[in-house]
């Protein structure tokens, strides 16, 4: 592996999560980012910037809510949910899809032979 130092910042994020193997705080995550990449920073509030940056637009990363940060990888129980619920309204739709057509066929077949509507 790499020297952390020499890493791209949004690598030593993804290292740090994963070892941490819980979402963090996003200024507590670049913050130890900073720490471990330990170079002279021109502006620290630019590199928290990029960093950030960097891990919104990374899709490994998912925001799970106030500020905090984790991984996609903890959460295949949510997109395994997601896949269900679309079965679950896909199934629904075929459902009242099939109702909705036995209506009418019950409607058809009650009409009787030979009557013509005039309307």
């Amino acid at each position: 592996m790499k020297d952390q130092k020499q890493m791209p910042d949004i690598e030593v994020a993804f290292q740090i999560l994963q070892e941490a193997n819980q979402p963090m705080y996003f200024r507590e995550l670049i913050s130890k980012v900073l720490e471990t990449k330990a170079g002279r920073v021109h502006s620290p509030a630019q590199a928290m910037s990029e960093i950030h940056t960097q891990i919104n637009l990374d899709s490994r990363f998912q925001h799970v809510g106030k500020g905090m940060w984790g991984l996609n990888e903890w959460t295949p129980q949510r997109e395994a949910r997601q896949a269900e619920e679309t079965t679950k309204a896909v199934s629904g739709v075929s459902q009242r899809r099939e109702r909705l057509l036995e209506e009418i066929q019950e409607d058809y077949d009650n009409v009787p032979v030979g009557r013509e509507d005039t309307e």
